[in-house]
């Protein structure tokens, strides 16, 4: 991406559940990216700080919401993990050539129902019906190249190809 390029708007995606089309989603709320923190004080230290733990992420919540209540909402409150894939594409504008493109996003994330609501029920109106999924696996792709990739229960935590925990497991022996 040149000096030229911006990035303009999410064109359109796709929300996919284990593979298969999840028809109805309004919208998907991202997980907020939050390093675990420690705060630190004590002699030497002019007040305190807090430290962000190396590789270690706060809850990863993936939010969907729905039109109305239908089945495929219901059936993401089975208690048991699904794969989440956004598959969308990015708008972007050159401006020294005028010329828009689309630029491929993935964002593909493991989770389990953390909870839900059903919305409102008037006529005329949606229902909003959301579902909350915590993840243990995260990855964000643009333009089919992997910017962050995170895995919890196996200690990985990618950031633009670097994996800070690599240190960590070899020194956990895993």
């Amino acid at each position: 991406m040149g000096m030229q390029d911006t990035l303009e708007q999410v064109i359109n995606y796709e929300v996919f559940v284990d593979g298969g089309r999840c028809l109805g989603t309004a919208s998907v709320d991202l997980p907020e990216i939050n390093y675990m923190t420690q705060d630190i004080k004590g002699a030497g230290i002019a007040g305190q700080y807090s430290a962000p733990t190396l590789g270690h992420l706060d809850s990863l919540e993936i939010k969907l919401t729905f039109r109305a209540i239908y089945e495929s909402p219901i059936s993401l409150m089975e208690q048991k993990a699904v794969i989440l894939s956004l598959r969308g594409a990015i708008q972007q504008y050159d401006s020294a050539t005028g010329v828009l493109k689309a630029l491929p996003v993935r964002i593909d994330g493991r989770g389990r129902i953390k909870g839900g609501a059903m919305g409102k029920f008037e006529p005329s109106e949606l229902t909003d019906t959301e579902i909350t999924f915590e993840c243990d696996v995260i990855s964000i792709k643009v333009n089919n190249v992997e910017l962050f990739m995170h895995d919890k229960l196996n200690f990985v935590n990618r950031v633009n190809g670097q994996d800070y925990l690599a240190p960590v497991r070899l020194a956990l022996g895993i």
